[in-house]
């Protein structure tokens, strides 16, 4: 028994090491009946930034570690600048492109949905060497939507899922509450603490290592990329993007539930860089690469079927369900059915 203990405390142990998830993913469950959607996306990469042993970036970055969990309740201004990202984009082209075109107005039959509330939460894990620093960040947007659904007929229900493949323009600004572990050996900084900091979690340069308003000091990657002769596009890249979801939803996989009279739809692609850049300063080498791992689930009430590239129909009465009365009545039939059988089967040994 101690020892199944002492390996149960061990694998804890080993699971709090692991590093965080690259996955970027989009969860929606949506209600065809109240027109609500509880969207879950998750915004994750993982960064590789390597430089020559000796080379500035080695002598400031290497023994950096940091860690960092928080979270934020969105306010009102930036929903509304969510809302205005998901309802722009407009997805064109066919089965085989899934080509994105980001629009500026929404297309006439485009339904405008409304975000109603928002909260981020920001996990960040970092570490370096003398010739890597790696950043494992984590981000989940949890989003509740409304006006996703529209009727196109007396019992046929139409989900526009065309909002799914937005990405966020410019800043995702809001206020944190949460913990920063950090240790940054070139500044001879060491913190542990709560803090409650502003922060931008959406340009890639912005990602600063024990920075922000919690007043440790520390290091702005955006410095190290201008250093390093990378292009300001790189500083400015924007990481919450879900672009890679726009694939028409005639190519996602369907799975239709019968006992929960819900259907599911799919969508899961290879890991892919979406930054992997090399720069050669007088011979010293720098790189630069993000990795993402994407997949998307849409779940939704009734048995649902792709109609178009952005359009899910539901047809009322679709899928084999009881109304509750029904249900109540074959409750009723069963257990009349058992107790006469019991009955028959009690005479049967008295008369024996």
């Amino acid at each position: 028994m101690k020892s199944l203990t002492v390996l149960a405390l061990a694998a804890i142990i080993a699971m709090m090491a692991l590093p965080l998830s690259s996955a970027t993913t989009m969860h929606a469950t949506i209600d065809s009946q109240t027109n609500v959607a509880n969207v879950n996306t998750t915004s994750n990469y993982v960064l590789y930034y390597t430089y020559p042993a000796g080379s500035n970036a080695s002598k400031q970055l290497n023994g950096t570690v940091m860690w960092l969990n928080a979270t934020s309740y969105v306010n009102g201004t930036t929903r509304q600048e969510l809302q205005q990202d998901m309802n722009q984009v407009k997805i064109a082209g066919n089965t085989s492109s899934g080509t994105i075109n980001a629009s500026t107005n929404s297309t006439s039959n485009q339904t405008i949905i409304h975000v109603v509330n928002a909260t981020i939460s920001y996990h960040v894990h970092a570490f370096a060497n003398q010739t890597n620093l790696t950043v494992y960040r984590n981000m989940t947007l949890h989003l509740t939507i409304t006006n996703v659904t529209k009727k196109t007929g007396s019992n046929t229900t139409v989900i526009d899922m065309s909002w799914r493949a937005f990405g966020v323009q410019g800043k995702l600004e809001s206020t944190f509450h949460g913990n920063l572990a950090v240790r940054v050996p070139f500044l001879n900084v060491t913190v542990n603490a709560d803090i409650t900091s502003k922060m931008d979690v959406n340009e890639l340069g912005d990602l600063s290592l024990g920075d922000g308003n919690s007043g440790a000091g520390g290091i702005n990657l955006g410095l190290f990329f201008d250093q390093s002769g990378f292009n300001s596009n790189v500083a400015t890249y924007s990481t919450v993007n879900f672009h890679v979801f726009g694939v028409p939803l005639t190519s996602w996989v369907r799975v239709y539930d019968s006992n929960s009279n819900t259907t599911t739809f799919y969508y899961n692609t290879t890991t892919n860089y979406t930054v992997n850049s090399t720069i050669n300063d007088n011979g010293s080498i720098y790189t630069l690469k993000l990795r993402i791992d994407p997949s998307a689930a849409v779940t939704t009430t009734g048995d649902a079927e792709a109609t178009s590239s952005n359009l899910l129909a539901i047809v009322s009465g679709s899928g084999t369900t009881f109304p509750v009365q029904d249900i109540v009545v074959i409750g009723i039939t069963v257990v009349i059915l058992v107790a006469g059988s019991i009955a028959f089967l009690a005479r049967r040994r008295r008369g024996k």
